[in-house]
């Protein structure tokens, strides 16, 4: 299994062993997924939350979730305080080009957060801060 090693500056790196990258988008999601694996990542990719929710009862391995915020039924909102109550030690990145912000109100925790369309580095700095 590959880890990811990066150094973001001076704070200390961190090791990603899976990433679960979830985005309604199939070509965006596995053109996502392509990069992130030429970084040396290990990722899985699901194409809708219940699907996300799923992948992550069968590999256990999963430590980080890169997920895209409008998502047709559950959205990426919705999904991380799901994951958040199920596994509370896995790592949350939102990202979305086209947010409502009614969505982004009261909520009661906060998380990472990506802009599409997204630089690398950028995407990479949120998901091994």
């Amino acid at each position: 299994m590959q880890a990811f090693l990066h150094n973001a500056g001076d704070r200390p790196a961190t090791l990603l062993r899976k990433l679960l990258l979830v985005d309604d988008e199939p070509d965006g999601a596995e053109f996502a997924a392509v990069l992130l694996r030429s970084h040396g990542m290990t990722v899985s990719v699901a194409h809708s939350a219940p699907e996300a929710l799923q992948l992550l009862q069968r590999e256990n391995d999963i430590d980080t979730v890169l997920t895209d915020i409008m998502m047709p039924g559950m959205t990426g909102l919705q999904l991380a305080e799901a994951i958040r109550a199920m596994y509370p030690t896995i790592k949350i990145v939102l990202m979305s080009g086209y947010v409502l912000p009614e969505l982004l109100r009261n909520r009661q925790r906060d998380y990472l957060f990506v802009e599409k369309p997204y630089k690398m580095d950028t995407l990479l700095k949120a998901l091994c801060s």
